[in-house]
């Protein structure tokens, strides 16, 4: 009978295999590393979630079994001190259309100076891993402008500064700009060449118009109009005009205000604006702008990207195309800011355009917004990568405007 060899016993096969950093080869620094967060981390849970709220063991379990997993193009990695396991922090990072990612760094402030070293060891760690490791074309990254500790890391691991946004954060009662940086993988810049040297394409003037004066309404407003002017006024979106975006879309002439153009589902495009209305401090608020003379719908503007606490947001609009270059726009923007910077109180605003669309990049000259920078290789266009310009507008820059 043939004598079945046996395996000798090592050591490790009497212990129970534990998630900790020996073993782990890559993402692991002088004091912490980086893996993937499990359930039994939310005991953690005031280290984990970016918030100044209370936020329980109980209800951040829920996040790392539910909500967590279904953020699609997103990781989510628990920064960790290696000497007792413990979860000091977070990195989420999201993927960008091109497959490049943004980054947003969290760690644990009651932590003191050692949150300002643990970042910069986690950013030291995620850069290579990230984009040269995984052949993505770039990293990008949001950083309070006083937060020197990441700025430095950034700076010297090859990263730069494409944008800053004035005025973008509140921190401990003062107004702190936000500095956008990149991190370019050498590879694709060898093929692609330096984002940085494509000149933005400028057409007018670029010197900022006076905003409409407020109108004195002489009876009853416009039906369920928020913000009246002159010409226009903004009220809620209807399931009628999800139909109506749904209609132009199909018959839009211009592809530079998106990447391509895009079909609305009517469906789609009613759940979307009913599912804004319905949250009680929304992500994104939207407009419907209508003629005050015949009633008709002629585009919709808003604000996305919200920040309550940091009172600030991003503008966006789009116009039918024969109410474009009419005066419609500019008028409609600028009862939106009056919404955001009055109503709402907020402290500053932001827009993105793509770079060929020098239209609407114009209008926001006019309409007193500030170029703040560059956001680069975000689409696709042309056979090579493009980059969208940032803008951004303070709202006692808006109120010192001249008034017509």
């Amino acid at each position: 009978m043939a004598q079945t060899e046996t395996k000798p016993k090592t050591d490790t096969d009497d212990k129970e295999f534990k998630l900790t950093w020996e073993g782990q080869t890559y993402l692991v620094g002088e004091e912490i590393y980086l893996r993937p967060l499990e359930k039994d981390d939310a005991k953690w849970s005031m280290s984990i979630r970016d918030s100044i709220f209370p936020l329980s063991p109980e209800i951040t379990e829920e996040w790392i079994t539910g909500d967590m997993l279904k953020g699609e193009g997103k990781q989510y990695l628990g920064i960790r001190r290696k000497s007792d396991e413990r979860v000091v922090g977070l990195a989420k990072i999201s993927k960008t259309p091109l497959g490049g990612r943004w980054l947003d760094l969290f760690v644990d402030p009651i932590f003191g100076v050692r949150s300002d070293r643990w970042k910069a060891e986690a950013l030291r760690l995620i850069i290579p891993w990230s984009v040269v490791e995984q052949h993505r074309p770039n990293l990008h990254l949001v950083v309070p402008a006083n937060d020197a500790a990441l700025l430095n890391s950034a700076r010297d691991n090859g990263m730069r500064e494409t944008a800053r946004f004035r005025e973008h954060f509140l921190r401990n009662g003062q107004r702190v700009d936000a500095a956008v940086l990149e991190y370019l993988n050498p590879a694709w810049v060898k093929t692609l060449g330096d984002p940085n040297e494509v000149e933005l394409p400028r057409v007018g003037t670029g010197e900022p118009r006076p905003i409409p004066a407020p109108v004195a309404l002489n009876g009853d407003a416009p039906k369920n109009a928020i913000m009246v002017g002159e010409r226009v006024y903004l009220r809620p979106f209807t399931k009628q005009d999800a139909e109506q975006f749904s209609i132009w879309s199909r018959r839009e002439e211009l592809s530079t205000f998106n990447v391509g153009r895009y079909m609305d589902n009517k469906l789609g495009k009613w759940h979307m604006f009913e599912k804004q209305q319905k949250e009680d401090r929304p992500d994104w608020i939207r407009f419907a702008v209508v003629d005050r003379e015949t009633d008709e719908l002629v585009g919709g503007n808003g604000m996305l990207d919200m920040h309550y606490l940091d009172r600030r947001g991003e503008t966006e609009s789009l116009f039918l195309p024969k109410f474009r270059g009419q005066g419609y726009g500019t008028e409609a923007k600028h009862l939106a800011l009056d919404y955001a910077f009055n109503r709402l109180d907020l402290h500053m605003v932001t827009s993105w355009v793509l770079f060929p669309n020098t239209r609407s990049a114009a209008a926001l000259r006019k309409q007193g917004y500030r170029e703040a920078g560059r956001i680069n290789w975000l689409y696709t266009n042309k056979g090579t990568f493009d980059n969208m310009a940032v803008f951004d507008y303070l709202a006692d820059e808006w109120r010192a405007m001249p008034r017509t």
